[in-house]
């Protein structure tokens, strides 16, 4: 695991192409068309949930005491049995050889690096086990609970041959209504469909079945059926609610990855940084939570964890360093996050990860407030 940031100053790294997120973020959009942009960074119908959980973010402010600063923070954690150098996953988002062609495979290789596990998605420009073969941090591999349960325990199995440790599952019964893409008439879909979908990889026919969603409503007996067979732990993401978190849990869920999939599934859905500290609450502190959704920043990976989290999982972020520099943009990416997060612990006084709690956020008076 890589080792805990020794002095600040050895950190800024001003040799770097990159010293700043801003810089990063100049050169992904620099690099991509504005319809491949609008693919990575839209919502779906006016976008509202999705400025929504930046703005959830923004009404969070943080209580930084004075003399109780800390000079050598400790960022490393471990989440589900991983080590991780600071408390963040690599998101399941598909279609990122939009942004360059090596996509997951350099995203895993930087991943590496850092020293950090990658969430690996069903709609993967690159077949399971290749990514899986690029790195040794492919650990976790998201795949949506529709259609055919069979072919669902299909790729299951692959998943499981290939190395990975658990299972993400999502839902997704309908088609999202992104406009940005729907007026730019985009698709991330060749002819054979994201690459884990090809003929050859598994039964084709009943992959595509599975791609369409002409059977895509699962129940909870479903699901918790498909969770005792299924050959690895699972995680359920796409929890926003208190009921969902306990039905996930009852239906044999490991952990639970409280996210909106980044306002990009359904508009109009309640922030996710908002949710987080009720299902924290009901759940208990020894369930692990993922979470997702308007991350930005560092200082955003310390609110997420101060209200109940126990890592992020990083996907927009991600695709800007991949579209502004491949694998060396994508480890920039993760290097200035976990240099932040580090800043943001030492001003707080927290020497290490687990010291962040409600306690560390300002809540005004009750007469400010209103």
């Amino acid at each position: 695991m890589a080792e805990k940031i020794s002095r600040i100053d050895d950190r800024y790294a001003i040799n770097e192409k990159y010293a700043t997120l801003r810089g990063i973020h100049r050169d992904a959009q620099r690099h991509l068309s504005e319809v491949e942009w609008n693919y990575l960074w839209c919502g779906t119908g006016d976008e509202v949930t999705l400025k929504d959980n930046t703005a959830a973010f923004d009404r969070y402010r943080f209580v930084t005491p004075l003399f109780a600063g800390i000079d050598n923070p400790d960022t490393r954690t471990n989440v589900l049995g991983f080590d991780l150098s600071f408390p963040a996953f690599i998101a399941p988002f598909g279609g990122e050889a939009v942004f360059h062609p090596d996509g997951h495979l350099a995203i895993g290789r930087a991943a590496e690096a850092v020293g950090i596990q990658q969430m690996v998605p069903v709609a993967a420009s690159f077949p399971l086990e290749d990514i899986a073969a690029a790195s040794s941090v492919a650990s976790v591999f998201q795949m949506t609970f529709v259609g055919d349960e069979d072919a669902v325990m299909d790729l299951a199995e692959r998943a499981k041959n290939a190395g990975y440790k658990y299972l993400c599952i999502t839902y997704s019964p309908v088609r999202q209504w992104r406009e940005r893409m729907m007026e730019d008439r985009f698709s991330i879909r060749g002819e054979s469909g994201p690459a884990n979908f090809g003929p050859g990889r598994s039964d084709p026919a009943a992959l595509v079945e599975l791609l369409e969603f002409t059977q895509p409503r699962w129940n909870w007996q479903q699901v918790a059926r498909a969770i005792a067979h299924a050959p690895l732990p699972c995680i359920l993401k796409g929890v926003t609610s208190v009921q969902d978190a306990h039905a996930a849990l009852d239906a044999g869920a490991v952990g639970l990855y409280v996210s909106n999939y980044g306002g990009r599934t359904v508009d109009r859905t309640p922030a996710a940084l908002d949710v987080l500290p009720s299902i924290r609450k009901s759940v208990g502190q020894e369930i692990p939570i993922i979470f997702d959704s308007g991350i930005r920043r560092g200082s955003d990976i310390a609110t997420a964890l101060a209200l109940g989290a126990d890592a992020v999982a990083l996907g927009r972020l991600i695709g800007l360093g991949l579209a502004a520099d491949g694998e060396y943009g994508v480890r920039r990416t993760l290097e200035l996050l976990q240099r932040e997060f580090w800043t943001t612990l030492g001003h707080l006084g927290c020497s290490q990860v687990g010291d962040l709690s409600e306690a560390v956020l300002y809540h005004p008076p009750a007469d400010m407030a209103r």
